[in-house]
């Protein structure tokens, strides 16, 4: 704080040390006369931006909760009203209503109203009448720690990505089998971990406690959680197509083809963990390399496909994997630059 252009309402202290590691300063007598403050009360210390203190007296009354958002539902789709659902929770929102204007809402979409509450970490249905659906969020941001919520979702997805691309070698449904449930996953922990970053870029004693260094860094942790839940998505479409390639004789040239890119991308996936755990510049910078010949070889096997006599529904479905490899590759290359320009993102404010 500069202090040169002050010119009231400002006392200079000395810092005093008590006991071994305890640095204190006195309070103002007429702020604490002012305040009514006694022995024993206790006193809020906020640190602000730019090394700043704020001190304040802390209010016993009991805090006013603010009014809950309603969403009228009568009027709107189901995807709508998934939409109008996700975005209260997404920004913070604690409290919700769903309600009807009618005497008894569409059973419909009451359900799905109901089932999209219930894939929302936190959010509980508290009450329900007839034409009303109260919500109430009974977690605190400060249960949840930013980094072990993002690794949590990094290995969900990333192992999605491993047993897609290795049953696309062994032509194995079964392997796929829970590959929705663990999407399911993914998609409650990617909204979670958005909600926390919108909380914390507004409080700054929550960003302290979830791991949130700086609004700066929330942006990459964003990028950072945006290319995690798409390779999921990626996984899916690739792990939809194993089914289907069943049916149809694969050229050896393909099917090689395809287990290289299987190996090598898996490869690259778990260096991409490491670059992330090491958070190491130069790691990622390096992994960005073998990426460019990854999409080198992706596009080589898109290229002999389209030279070869297939069945057009096989060609299809080739064409189904290698677009949502090229996806998790452009996604992984968002991931990687994030963590080259780590120190950038960390110290942005």
């Amino acid at each position: 704080m500069d202090v040169s252009n002050v010119k009231e309402n400002i006392e200079f202290r000395k810092v005093q040390i008590t006991g071994k590691s305890s640095y204190i300063i006195s309070l103002p007598k007429n702020w604490i006369k002012n305040n009514k403050i006694k022995k024993g009360d206790t006193i809020a210390v906020i640190e602000e931006d730019e090394g700043e203190l704020k001190i304040s007296k802390v209010l016993e009354t009991k805090k006013k909760e603010k009014p809950a958002p309603k969403i009228l539902m009568d009027n709107f789709s189901d995807s709508e009203l998934i939409t109008a659902i996700l975005g209260n929770y997404i920004i913070g929102v604690d409290n919700l209503e769903i309600l009807s204007e009618k005497k008894e809402m569409n059973p419909a979409q009451k359900k799905v109203a109901v089932d999209t509450i219930r894939n929302l970490i936190g959010f509980e249905v508290m009450s329900e009448s007839p034409n009303v659906i109260k919500i109430k969020n009974l977690l605190e941001p400060s249960d949840f720690n930013l980094d072990e919520v993002v690794n949590r979702l990094a290995l969900i997805s990333i192992s999605m990505f491993k047993t897609a691309m290795n049953a696309i070698v062994e032509l194995n449904p079964k392997k796929v089998e829970d590959m929705e449930t663990q999407d399911d996953e993914v998609d409650r922990l990617y909204l979670l971990i958005q909600r926390l970053l919108n909380i914390g870029i507004r409080d700054k004693t929550i960003s302290r406690k979830i791991g949130l260094d700086s609004n700066g860094a929330a942006m990459g942790w964003s990028t950072v959680v945006r290319s995690i839940e798409r390779i999921a998505d990626a996984s899916v479409e690739i792990a939809q197509q194993i089914e289907p390639l069943q049916k149809f004789k694969i050229p050896v040239e393909i099917l090689n083809l395809y287990t290289k890119l299987s190996k090598e991308s898996i490869s690259l996936i778990d260096e991409i963990l490491a670059a992330s755990s090491r958070k190491d510049p130069r790691v990622a910078i390096e992994t960005v390399r073998k990426i460019d010949k990854l999409i080198k070889l992706r596009e080589d096997a898109r290229k002999t496909e389209s030279e070869k006599s297939m069945e057009p529904k096989l060609l299809v479905s080739l064409g189904t994997i290698n677009c949502a490899l090229r996806e998790v590759l452009q996604y992984s290359l968002d991931y990687l630059k994030v963590i080259i320009n780590s120190e950038y993102w960390q110290h942005l404010k």
